[in-house]
């Protein structure tokens, strides 16, 4: 769906990010842009986040944690074959925000 624009590093720049109030294209192609060792570890990872997300507002910490976690979305809402809902709008933008106090 969307190309990849770069290649994954474990350097992101302030300007690689989308801005927190983007669109879901927007979020999706910087997504698409990281790929995880593990699909499973990172199915593990995504979900327990956003339950915690959910009870707590608390994201995690680390900028491949939370690259991993916009890329699960991504998968997540792909497959659904539409674009995120309100609240996994607000997710990614948390994410988003995240990463950007860490690059």
């Amino acid at each position: 769906m969307y190309a990849q624009t770069f290649n994954y590093s474990g350097e992101v720049r302030g300007e690689d990010l989308p801005p927190t109030d983007a669109e879901w294209s927007d979020y999706a192609r910087f997504a698409v842009t990281f790929a995880p060792t593990s699909k499973d570890d990172a199915s593990e990872l995504a979900n327990w986040a956003l339950a915690r997300w959910r009870r707590t507002g608390e994201v995690p910490r680390t900028v491949e944690e939370l690259r991993t976690c916009l890329w699960f979305e991504y998968r997540r809402w792909r497959f659904r074959d539409r674009v995120a809902d309100p609240e996994t709008m607000r997710y990614c933008a948390a994410l988003v925000r995240q990463i950007r106090s860490l690059v």
